[in-house]
């Protein structure tokens, strides 16, 4: 039997939707009774299939470069972080647990700012822009700038995804739909909708991840309602190995939180005050912190 080594673009109940690599053809297959778990195959998977008589069948998951729980997807290559310095204003707290999430996840984050077209209009708007692109780009994110709304700034952005999968993430409000819909819209690629109501799946598809394929193997994960409002899989202890303005501290203790130390022998606090590390961004990983702290405490006491 010929092998087919395909990418999952869309999970409708126990209907897969494949991108088949070398023909970029879409077929859906059911699984080998060995996968027949939950979770055991997520969208973006790059799958082994078999074709039986009529019917195509997933055997085997090739190794993921890493996963989410929230949303089940699978081989990122970067996040899009989209945040908004309109309405709404920027969550930078949300915007550093995401950046948390993706350094955890071996996920490059690429930071959105959208409403640029605000920024002449609102010197609150203004003012968010320069916070963003002088603290964060100060750290090395990769930061591009759009407006959804006048269609500027996609094409930079598009350049960044080539080659890669990417995912979208931001809070509500923020653009992110407009974003990937512009994109997908562009690139006149096929909706993988039409295909799960061939399939009797379309009714239970309305809150789908699914994943579609752009061309020269650049491929876009639209995920409703993500937004990676919590972080798992990291405990307060290991918070500081994700924040790069660290890594360059020497505090005394190799161990340090850099939470309850005193400056004198925590780096990081000294240069949180002499403004070498943004105060801002600080705070922000205290209160992290002390989320995952409550958590771990909540857990094993």
């Amino acid at each position: 039997m010929e092998k087919i080594i395909a990418r999952v673009i869309r999970i409708d109940l126990d209907i897969y939707i494949l991108n088949v690599e070398s023909t970029d053809e879409i077929i859906t297959a059911k699984l080998r009774g060995n996968l027949k778990k939950k979770d055991n195959v997520l969208v973006g998977d790059i799958v082994s299939v078999e074709k039986v008589l009529d019917d195509y069948m997933i055997n085997s998951v090739i190794t993921r470069k890493n996963s989410l729980i929230r949303p089940p997807v699978s081989n990122i290559d970067q996040m899009i972080i989209v945040v908004s310095v309109g309405a709404p204003k920027p969550d930078y707290i949300l915007l550093d647990k995401q950046i948390v999430l993706c350094l955890s996840k071996n996920i490059k984050p690429i930071i959105c700012i959208n409403k640029v077209d605000l920024v002449s209009q609102d010197e609150s708007v203004k003012n968010d822009m320069e916070y963003i692109l002088d603290v964060y780009g100060k750290l090395g994110y990769t930061i591009v700038s759009t407006s959804a709304k006048e269609k500027k700034g996609i094409t930079n952005l598009e350049a960044l995804l080539k080659n890669k999968t990417s995912a979208f993430s931001g809070n509500s409000g923020v653009g992110k739909s407009s974003i990937t819909k512009e994109i997908i819209d562009s690139h006149h690629v096929v909706q993988i909708g039409d295909i799960s109501r061939k399939s009797k799946r379309g009714k239970h598809t309305t809150k789908s991840v699914n994943l579609y394929n752009i061309g020269e193997n650049t491929y876009i994960l639209d995920t409703p309602g993500f937004s990676s409002y919590e972080l798992y899989d990291i405990e307060h202890k290991e918070l500081r190995k994700y924040y790069t303005e660290f890594e360059k501290c020497q505090c005394d203790y190799d161990d340090c939180a850099h939470i309850i130390e005193d400056e004198s022998v925590c780096d990081v606090k000294r240069k949180v005050n002499t403004n070498v590390i943004d105060k801002g961004r600080y705070e922000r990983y205290v209160y992290i912190y002390e989320k995952l702290k409550e958590k771990y405490d909540r857990r094993y006491k």
